[in-house]
């Protein structure tokens, strides 16, 4: 409160008082004073609160100009009457027997034991708009509390924004001065959390701290109520998109988890990897000979000592695999079709449907920088107005430049190819790239792929996206956000997935074959995938990727503000008890804590879109991806939620009543993960030709058709003769058996005639049956899948019917009710 223990904080802000004799200081001590002048021209009620630095100005919104904002801003507030629920009906069947079991047992509910406290959960209410000429109809029992914190807050920032501290177009809004530096910061405050357990008169911050915000309250439901009452309806809706995700990522890894369990326990029994693995030929393969993997210091090598990548690759690639990517396909769908009904549920319960108040709201920097005006034919007020041909220009321009940066990135990746050839190359000659000691050629472009990424992404993709969609002019903050949000995701999307997208796609494809290798540059040869196979190697960046980006994601969050905080607080208790008469204030302790941005929460969408398309763009190479992405997203609940509650001053309680463009980049990435499934099982994985030969050709040795004999089948001959002079091994008799005469290869596209046939090395029979199977099965899962996805989209309605006729009963009683006001 004010000093005098009456007028409530509605808002804090906070200046440094500078040198006295300084012209630039005055200039600013005067836009200070214009605007402290303006604001109390629009009845807003201010008191100075001087320090030996940092000074505070606290803003008051009385009673008066809350009414008459909340008319303005056309804020639902609730009327007397409570809603009257109907009896629910009782359920019967094993669905609801089930249902209670779950609630009862599986699930300790965090909320149950709120709704026992009349305090936390107040009646329903029904709501309208606020209307003045009406008051007498609407709940209004008490002036401090019909307006709650988050409310008062809103109405002080909007009157903030609107103030102006300047003759110029852009000295608008508060802002504007903290960027003219006439402020430091301005903020709302948050409640009291004292240290001791919950009292009696426990505040929201001090309860969604005790059960919600601490890391033992991890397996509790979500108090969303109260997160939505103390923190603003847009985080709330972050935290229940978070929880939301959560919980199905939980099918997800049970079935992924079964998928893991049935490689590994098949591993055992035979497959094509024990055939790599033992040495009887020709049953098995293990002995064979294979072609050199890099020229000249690399040397033949038998087929056995990639035994271990193979029984790997098997777990990560075996029958399963496909229907664990149909499966995955479908489960992004289900998940996106049920968000939408519970979205809208949310949205219901917090008269969010149809409504956003700041949706419609101009920005105030496009007020500031368009000096055009119009005739607006919804309002009939003069606007701002953007020309037709200037909106085109700046948009073309932007993409143009989004363009120029996504080939940047591009090259980035490049780079790290380059990188790995070098390496590759160096390593040749103390590392045999046939064995597992050569994972680290193949994890440090991983590894150094998630650290340029998030380097590139904190450093260059931020500023450029900002300074693109600023200079793109948006007319409203939505607006604003959805363009900003496109351009981040289209750099995210390149820096994180395109070298995945190469291993998967492109870098079997670009190796050549023996006698006829590609090289970069006319010096380094494209390189093979590693012994186990493209799919071992995609499963490999995978792990590295997403727990690499995970754990700095975590150490960003956690560490670094938990630091800064730490270190503020320091110094300025260090300043109060020095000065023994002076109180280290709510207002000090609020000022210590990290500033929460705008875009804060747009990184933490961006973060959950990125694993989304981890989880579901190559899930056929690690069907471990959910588990991760589980155990992560439990540990990020809680870690925002402190972050929110305990290090972050309180943000300003926005409205909106859905997650805007995140919703449709999740649909888009979960179209594409059926395209990049059936491609990683067509292209990168050995399912198809596997199928191929148990089908056609096996019957011809083994009438029992079986998978004997694949690896020796699938693998076509070389003569050693026919090598270019500078792919010719330096040691040509590693196993002191002689000089080597004939190698074999499996590389795509593989299945070559040998080279005594007419002609040699050309494609056989079964490669083009192979090819033949892969397309099939690319079409046929593509339609299948997008079929059965529209079909759900059609069987699944975005609004549950009961729910639609439970809004018309309600507006219908509302309009009664307003019409007896009349």
């Amino acid at each position: 409160y004010f000093h005098d223990g009456v007028r409530y904080i509605d808002y804090v802000i906070a200046y440094e008082q500078g040198d006295e004799g300084k012209s630039e200081d005055g200039k600013v001590e005067e836009l200070r004073r214009k605007y402290e002048e303006n604001l109390k021209e629009k009845g807003l009620q201010i008191e100075h609160e001087p320090k030996e630095k940092t000074c505070f100005v606290k803003v008051h919104v009385p009673w008066e100009i809350l009414l008459r904002n909340a008319e303005r801003m056309k804020m639902k507030m609730p009327l007397k009457e409570e809603k009257v629920e109907e009896q629910k009906k009782g359920s019967s069947g094993m669905c609801s027997c089930f249902g209670s079991i779950y609630r009862k047992m599986v699930s300790p509910c965090l909320l149950n034991r709120l709704n026992d406290d009349s305090r936390l959960v107040p009646p329903d209410y029904y709501t309208s708009e606020f209307v003045r000429d009406k008051m007498d109809f609407f709940d209004i029992k008490d002036e401090k509390t019909f307006f709650t914190n988050s409310q008062r807050s809103r109405i002080a920032y909007r009157l903030m924004s609107e103030t102006r501290f300047g003759t110029k177009r852009i000295d608008i809004g508060i802002n504007n001065l903290i960027g003219e530096g006439g402020y430091l910061a301005a903020f709302p405050l948050h409640e009291v959390n004292s240290e001791s357990k919950i009292p009696a008169n426990a505040n929201l911050r001090r309860l969604l701290y005790w059960e919600w915000a601490r890391w033992g309250r991890w397996y509790k439901f979500q108090p969303l109520d109260l997160i939505r009452e103390y923190l603003g309806d847009k985080i709330a809706l972050y935290f229940a998109f978070m929880g939301y995700y959560t919980k199905w990522l939980w099918s997800a890894t049970i079935v992924g988890l079964a998928v893991m369990i049935y490689g590994i326990v098949t591993v055992c029994l035979y497959n094509h990897s024990q055939e790599v693995c033992d040495e009887t030929y020709p049953t098995y393969a293990g002995n064979l000979t294979m072609c050199p993997l890099c020229d000249e210091d690399c040397s033949y090598w038998k087929l056995k000592t990639s035994c271990l990548a193979s029984r790997i690759t098997y777990v990560f690639d075996n029958e399963a695999t496909i229907f664990f990517a149909v499966f995955m396909s479908m489960w992004a769908t289900m998940f996106l079709e049920f968000w939408k009904r519970r979205q809208f549920q949310l949205s219901y319960e917090w008269d969010l449907v149809d409504y956003d108040e700041e949706r419609d709201l101009i920005r105030p920097e496009y007020e500031a920088q368009v000096t055009r005006e119009r005739l607006n034919p919804i309002t009939g007020d003069m606007e701002p107005y953007l020309s037709t041909k200037d909106k085109y220009t700046r948009t073309c321009f932007s993409l143009v430049t989004v363009f120029f940066w996504i080939l940047v990135i591009i090259a980035a990746v490049f780079a790290i190819i380059v990188y790995r050839l070098a390496i590759s190359a160096i390593f040749a000659v103390s590392i045999d790239l046939s064995s597992l000691g050569a994972i680290g050629t193949f994890a440090t472009p991983a590894m150094l792929t998630t650290i340029t990424a998030s380097l590139l992404s904190l450093i260059v993709y931020e500023k450029v996206a900002l300074w693109l969609t600023e200079l793109e002019l948006p007319r409203t903050q939505t607006e604003f956000e959805d363009r900003f949000t496109f351009k981040m995701f289209c750099f995210q999307f390149v820096n994180f997935y395109s070298y995945l997208f190469y291993i998967a796609f492109f870098k079997s494809t670009i190796t050549g074959s023996p006698g006829n290798y590609n090289y970069l540059f006319g010096e380094w040869r494209w390189e093979e995938c590693d012994a186990g196979g493209c799919m071992y190697e995609l499963s490999i960046q995978l792990i590295i990727i997403m727990f690499g980006k995970q754990l700095w994601n975590n150490i960003v969050e956690l560490v670094l503000p938990w630091a800064q905080t730490k270190y503020r607080q320091w110094k300025s208790q260090k300043v109060s008890a020095e000065m023994k008469d002076n109180e280290y204030t709510r207002w000090e302790q609020d000022y210590d804590l990290n500033q929460f941005k705008e875009m804060d929460l747009f990184y933490e969408y961006l973060e959950m879109v990125i694993q989304f398309g981890f989880v579901t763009l190559f899930v056929a190479a690690f069907p471990l991806a959910p588990v991760l992405a589980l155990i992560n997203n439990i540990i990020e609940i809680r870690l925002d939620a402190n972050k929110f509650i305990c290090e972050l001053r309180r943000p300003l309680a926005h409205k909106c009543s859905d997650i805007g463009a995140w919703y449709y980049l999740l649909e888009f990435i979960g179209n594409l993960a059926v395209v990049t499934n059936a491609f990683t099982i067509a292209i990168t994985s050995e399912a198809i030709p596997k199928l191929v030969y148990y089908y056609v050709y096996s019957l011809e040795i083994y009438p029992e058709s079986t998978y004997v004999g694949y690896v020796n089948n699938s693998m076509s001959y070389f003569n050693t003769s026919d090598f270019d002079l500078r792919s010719v091994p330096n040691n040509r008799d590693p196993f002191g058996e002689g000089n080597v005469t004939v190698c074999r290869y499996s590389l795509y596209p593989g299945y070559l005639s040998p080279p005594n046939a007419n002609p040699p090395y050309a494609f056989t029979t079964q490669y083009w049956h192979n090819i033949a199977g892969k397309l099939a099965f690319i079409i046929v899962v593509e339609h299948v899948v997008f079929l059965l996805k529209r079909l759900l989209d059609y069987l699944i309605p975005d609004r549950p019917r009961k729910l639609r006729d439970k809004i018309r009963r309600e507006h219908f009683l509302v309009q009664n009710m307003m019409f007896k006001a009349e």
